[in-house]
């Protein structure tokens, strides 16, 4: 690898400031890249969620094109401050927000914009960040601190080989992600038109309820179900364990996954549970969400663990369907966590038999997500340990 040259960054960018909106022109009109969209998205998403009513003359001058660098300018902590996103393609009469700061390139062979995508967000880079910038109230980015900062940076080949590898390898983590938010929706309607409607295909391939299948009445649920159909309770599927740990054992670059009622991935050096198993914020977001491996867990969480694994599916979007139930406050009040008790006195409509017909598909789907997430799992590992590697020279891409 080429030997890594010192640039002042403002040498490379000229730095602009967004529009200064009103509320009124917020929801409509032409795309807009918000605090939120720049802060959550390492690349801009080449269609914004956001709409911005503007004139020509603001469209103009609040443009976004290919290579643009966007940097969050201002935050209640340094850790939110200068947070990237960069533009892969122009994005057709879009503006940018005025909580934004855009990094527009005076140079087209120094700088290389997907790999300063990786490098803006590098551990590097954040601490250089966080050591030169304003904190008062707020945590501020200007023109000032701009000129301060430096850039050490490969010959541009060099960035175009490293940033084209990484961005295939998030590309592929993104792709993976969608595949995964389909088959989710996939199963949800299956549960939903099985398990709760109960219009499941009949022997002939038609839907059970609606095509006059025969339902009994169940005192536990208080309402019909199939003929030849039990209320189980959670509690003979699975154990319901507590975390162990307080948010306090929670650590930047731990081994181990540490879930808590929040929904920042956080990190501990030491786990309590492993296996495949489904998690329940006991309070906060209420969460429900699947994890197969080994982690630890806050005290107000609930990790569920089914013994039959053609259960699991099941169980996971029962628990899901019920904890929508009790945080809309369907006992009569908004419930502000959830117990033990409450998890226990889950009952699954199910039949008594043991039909893999109805879990087997469940289970085909989650097999499927699982090995997409295991995959994304392995992506993110090597893209994450090849990073430092590739930005100091350690490692090098191959033409």
């Amino acid at each position: 690898m080429s030997e890594l040259k010192q640039y002042k960054f403002c040498k490379l960018y000229d730095m602009g400031s967004g529009i200064s909106s009103k509320p009124e022109q917020a929801g409509h009109g032409f795309p807009f890249a918000s605090f939120s969209t720049v802060f959550n998205n390492q690349f801009l998403p080449e269609s914004l969620p956001d709409l911005m009513d503007t004139s020509e003359k603001e469209r103009k001058t609040y443009s976004i094109k290919e290579g643009d660098i966007f940097l969050t300018r201002t935050s209640e902590t340094l850790d939110e401050l200068a947070m990237s996103s960069v533009a892969v393609k122009d994005i057709q009469n879009a503006t940018y927000s005025g909580f934004l700061k855009r990094l527009r390139p005076k140079q087209s062979d120094i700088s290389y914009h997907k790999f300063m995508a990786f490098y803006l967000r590098s551990k590097l880079f954040r601490k250089t960040m966080s050591n030169n910038a304003i904190m008062t109230l707020r945590a501020s980015l200007n023109e000032q601190i701009f000129s301060y900062l430096d850039l050490l940076l490969p010959e541009y080949k060099e960035q175009q080989k490293i940033g084209d590898y990484l961005y295939l390898l998030n590309q592929k983590i993104k792709l993976n992600n969608k595949i995964n938010a389909e088959l989710e929706t996939m199963a949800k309607l299956i549960y939903g038109y099985w398990f709760v409607q109960f219009d499941f295909p009949d022997a002939n391939g038609k839907p059970y309820k609606s095509s006059g299948g025969k339902m009994v009445y169940n005192e536990t649920l208080k309402r019909e179900i199939p003929d030849g159909w039990e209320a189980r309770p959670i509690s003979d599927l699975l154990d319901i364990k507590t975390g162990k740990k307080d948010a306090n054992h929670a650590i930047s670059n731990g081994r181990y996954h540490f879930f808590t009622c929040g929904d920042k991935a956080l990190r501990c050096d030491d786990y309590e549970f492993e296996g495949k198993s489904i998690l329940l914020a006991g309070n906060g977001n209420f969460n429900v969400k699947k994890f197969d491996g080994k982690f630890n867990a806050y005290q107000r969480t609930y990790v569920l663990i089914p013994e039959n694994k053609n259960f699991y599916g099941l169980v996971f979007y029962s628990v899901q369907y019920k904890v929508k139930q009790l945080t809309k406050g369907s006992r009569g009040s908004i419930v502000k966590f959830i117990t033990k008790g409450d998890i226990e006195d889950i009952h699954i409509p199910m039949p008594k038999d043991s039909n893999d017909y109805f879990y087997g598909i469940f289970n085909k789907v989650f097999e499927k997500i699982d090995v997409t997430y295991r995959e994304n799992q392995k992506l993110t590992e090597l893209r994450d340990w090849l990073l430092p590697m590739l930005m100091n020279g350690q490692v090098t891409v191959k033409d």
